[in-house]
């Protein structure tokens, strides 16, 4: 009976003490001596800019708590994500209807852009076992993507969104799928739990700050046990960020901007403003500018105005941050002799997005914020940067 209890406790835990399969165990981060009430996590992470997630340390796990951002009930959602090796925690308490994780995750997909981003700084892609087609396909004309997709484990195509394959997913034993969650009005992170599907929302783009967007390395880091690194990588990104706030601050107060989408290939019938609530409406605000589009424009995602509303709003604007490539806005601007209405057109005082690298800008965009503030700034203020070259937006 005494063997059998034994063979039973190793069978929970998924992990073999002797033999070749505890060297495995052991390379993979599996624990094979567990003790009840050991420390298995020696590098932690801390929350400090984010107002939606937050993590804390329970010796053989961790749990993961964050908003979900597709409601308005103010729905919590837990992960517990528990040290490989050790016993699976009881979903019991504030445990129960959490999603239970195995860490270091080893089989993972990505939908999400800002989350492959964090994958990759991190140094993890070679987890990575599945992504989105649109992420796939960004392989065929981008360097970074390519270079992304070469160093993970032969990713499947696990479908778009709300369109997943479940049958791949289940296929390649996916331990979590890191999966944008876009805010109210979306559904993605629903119907993948729904679906029984290990979806994992990284809202950053939802924060209303930039570093708390930038912070959630650390929450995609804790899936690899990777907290040290996420750390260290926020760090680094925290202090570039604070340097450009520094050298801006009080010296280019009373500029009037508006961030907005112009193209109609990406999805701008005229043009598409940014409020007050957006993360890069706020950043704007920490610039020192004014937002031209921040009147009655308080949803987190901005809202679309039509040529009379877009006039309006942008009529007293004198410099324009455009989140299209540079190529497709230039188009626009010939293409439709309406743009000539508003000033920053007219005089050239614009930024872009960068056309060689534009798809590998967006996807570390909310990750490198330092980069997207420091590109704003020269933009806004080129004296205070001499010699500086911009990264991801441009003027022309």
């Amino acid at each position: 009976m005494k063997k059998l209890m034994v063979v039973l406790a190793l069978a929970l835990t998924g992990c073999a003490t002797t033999g070749p399969a505890a060297t495995d165990d052991a390379r993979q981060g599996c624990v094979t001596d567990y003790a009840e009430g050991r420390d298995y996590f020696p590098d932690k992470s801390t929350v400090d800019e984010s107002e939606l997630w937050d993590i804390s340390y329970h010796n053989s796990y961790k749990t993961i708590t964050l908003t979900d951002t597709e409601t308005t009930t103010g729905t919590k959602l837990r992960y517990v994500l528990y040290q490989c090796g050790t016993p699976q925690p009881k979903a019991t308490g504030d445990l129960e209807g959490a999603l239970f994780v195995q860490v270091p995750v080893t089989n993972v997909a990505v939908t999400s852009f800002n989350a492959l981003a964090m994958v990759d700084r991190l140094g993890k892609n070679a987890a990575i076992t599945g992504l989105s087609g649109q992420l796939l396909n960004n392989a065929k004309k981008d360097p970074w993507y390519d270079s992304v997709v070469k160093s993970a484990r032969e990713p499947v195509s696990v479908g778009e969104y709300t369109d997943l394959d479940k049958e791949a997913l289940l296929g390649s034993k996916t331990q979590a799928i890191f999966m944008s969650g876009f805010g109210q009005g979306f559904d993605d992170i629903s119907n993948a739990r729904a679906a029984g599907l290990p979806g994992i929302s990284v809202s950053n783009r939802m924060e209303r700050n930039a570093l708390a967007s930038a912070e959630w390395i650390k929450m995609v880091g804790a899936f690899s046990n990777a907290e040290s690194a996420a750390n260290t990588e926020f760090d680094k990104i925290k202090t570039r960020y604070d340097e450009v706030v520094r050298t801006v601050s009080g010296k280019i107060d009373n500029r009037r901007v508006g961030y907005l989408c112009v193209t109609p290939e990406r999805g701008c019938e005229f043009v598409y403003g940014h409020g007050t609530e957006t993360l890069v409406g706020r950043l704007l605000t920490q610039l020192g500018a004014t937002n031209v589009f921040a009147r009655d424009n308080g949803a987190p995602n901005g809202k679309p105005y039509d040529f009379e509303a877009g006039v309006g709003a942008g009529a007293d604007a004198d410099f324009f941050a455009v989140y299209d490539p540079m190529k497709m806005t230039l188009d626009t601007l010939k293409a439709d002799p309406r743009m000539a209405r508003f000033r920053p057109f007219k005089e050239g005082n614009f930024i872009a997005g960068v056309d060689k690298n534009f798809e590998e800008c967006r996807a570390k965009t909310y990750l490198d914020v330092d980069v997207l503030i420091r590109d704003f700034a020269i933009g806004l203020a080129p004296e205070l940067f001499p010699g500086a070259s911009s990264t991801c937006f441009t003027r022309r």
